[in-house]
């Protein structure tokens, strides 16, 4: 089997194999697990870490735990009651030398419900230096968690931002400032809550060269890749009959103003901002706090199921996790 065309093979059978399935297969012979641990670029480029439980069962008062779990909408669900739970899953999976060898090729991670933290973005970071996206969410994380994302993964298309109050936004966009980040970051996503928007710094053109604010979807966009592709997602038509049953944009039906399933339906090239004086009231005035796993899709190709939906808030969390110190 050392030779011949079964080795050609191998790399359908594999990719027909989950990674339970495939740590499976290497514990059976010396033959699959040299050919699984000696050759990286089998491994899945997706990976799904496990769901261990949320703090409480609340996804909004019209929908249930289980609905949301099966469509896989983590963004409504609260994270587990431990807030190192992340820490940990990272922590075993990096066990080894060649336990971290595995996840070198991995580009996209599924966290679902979970948190991060400056030490789970450490493990990150060594983890999956290859990931294309990362979100920054909430306040157990400082700049220094960040700095090692940016350090180590180099090939990121998308940020966000997320509700991170206790970071200084210019300074965490000061370190993506690079000609590697430069060469592959695609959008940049920034929200800190309706209320905030008076009181924090957008970043300039001096914290982050390359990208620039579009007036129309409200994302950070690269400048030096805006001609190449249409990244910018918005509704070209009019919203009328606001806090009314009826009321829908005239291009494509959808009847959420806040886009709670996503951005628009159709796709144009980013609008750069031409007063940048009066970028930070309008931006806040037009971002959402929609779900991350729907609101780069087009409307008319989202199956959206839920009628009402909100992203998670975690005050109640902060509050659970202070008191148990």
């Amino acid at each position: 089997m050392e030779s011949g065309a079964f080795l050609d093979v191998i790399p359908i059978i594999l990719n027909h194999l989950d990674l339970k399935s495939i740590v499976n297969l290497a514990q059976t012979s010396h033959f699959w697990q040299n050919q699984i641990y000696n050759n990286l670029k089998l491994w899945p480029k997706t990976i799904e870490l496990p769901y261990i439980g949320c703090m409480d069962n609340y996804v909004g008062v019209h929908n249930t735990l289980e609905t949301v779990i099966d469509i896989k909408l983590w963004s409504m669900i609260r994270p587990p009651d431990d807030p190192k739970a992340l820490e940990k899953i990272l922590t075993k999976m990096a066990s080894s030398t060649a336990s971290i060898r595995r996840f070198t090729f991995v580009e996209t991670v599924n966290f679902k419900n979970f948190i991060h933290t400056d030490e789970s973005l450490r493990l990150t970071a060594l983890l999956f230096p290859s990931i294309r996206q990362i979100s920054f969410e909430g306040n157990l994380l400082s700049i220094r968690g960040i700095q090692y994302i940016a350090m180590s993964c180099k090939k990121l298309k998308h940020i966000e931002f997320y509700q991170c109050n206790t970071i200084d936004i210019r300074n965490a966009c000061r370190l993506f400032n690079t000609k590697e980040h430069q060469e592959y970051l695609d959008r940049l996503f920034i929200y800190h809550g309706f209320w905030s928007k008076y009181l924090i710094k957008l970043p300039s053109k001096d914290d982050l060269s390359f990208m620039a604010l579009c007036q129309r979807c409200g994302l950070y966009f690269n400048e030096l890749k805006n001609d190449k592709e249409m990244l910018c997602l918005y509704h070209p038509g009019t919203y009328t009959g606001f806090n009314h049953s009826s009321s829908a944009f005239s291009c494509c039906s959808s009847n959420t103003p806040r886009y709670s399933s996503t951005l628009g339906c159709q796709y144009t090239y980013h609008n750069k901002y031409s007063n940048e004086s009066s970028t930070n009231q309008k931006h806040y005035y037009e971002l959402h706090d929609g779900h991350p796993e729907y609101m780069f899709q087009k409307y008319t190709d989202v199956k959206f199921v839920l009628r009402c939906s909100e992203r998670r808030r975690l005050d109640k969390c902060y509050r659970k996790w202070n008191k148990n110190q």
